[in-house]
């Protein structure tokens, strides 16, 4: 994990990287980013791996690269393309002035914002709700299931909020709220 967030700004401090340096190993890497992260802990727990050495836990793990709700993952990728190109050339605005905010909602169900700066003035939420929908959704066959899965579910909501910025000031495509999101992943 490269940790403190002034020695690698472009990585969550909790990012998970990793290196291969097995003799049969098809590349070799060091400290590649997956775009996940993780709080890893060192602890005891009975179990057979625990007799080997493997005293290294990994919890809370979830991706900062992906957006991922009712089982539905979207590329960082195209979401920037749609955030930073089509909304603010059909709403007006710029590439800072939308965000998705990822949230855990009542329950523990998956909720996503879609915060829209309010200088921007009217604007329609359920015409820019389906534009970004719309927009995700094209491509092959799976875009197309995983943004009905989205509509149908309504785990996009459109709010009029400026974007957030992160400890280092950029505005994100994707804001995780860490506080109310949990991921119950666990694992050596």
């Amino acid at each position: 994990q490269p940790g403190d967030a002034a020695v690698s700004p472009e990585l969550p401090p909790r990012a998970l990287l990793t290196t291969s340096l097995r003799p049969r190993a098809p590349l070799v890497l060091l400290n590649v980013s997956m775009g996940d992260e993780a709080v890893l802990e060192r602890r005891d727990c009975g179990c057979p791996l625990q007799h080997h050495g493997w005293r290294t836990h990994a919890h809370t793990i979830r991706s900062f690269e992906k957006l991922t709700a009712s089982g539905v993952t979207f590329l960082d990728t195209e979401v920037a393309r749609v955030l930073e190109e089509l909304l603010p050339a059909r709403f007006g605005g710029g590439p800072t002035d939308y965000q998705l905010v990822e949230e855990e909602g009542e329950g523990g169900a998956p909720q996503v914002r879609l915060l829209v700066h309010p200088r921007l003035g009217p604007l329609d939420p359920a015409q820019v709700a389906s534009a970004f929908l719309d927009a995700i959704g094209q491509g092959s066959g799976a875009e197309r299931v995983m943004e009905l899965m989205w509509r149908q579910a309504g785990v996009l909501q459109v709010e009029r909020e400026a974007p957030r910025a992160s400890a280092s000031g950029k505005i994100l495509h994707v804001h995780a709220d860490r506080s109310a999101t949990v991921d119950s992943s666990v694992g050596h």
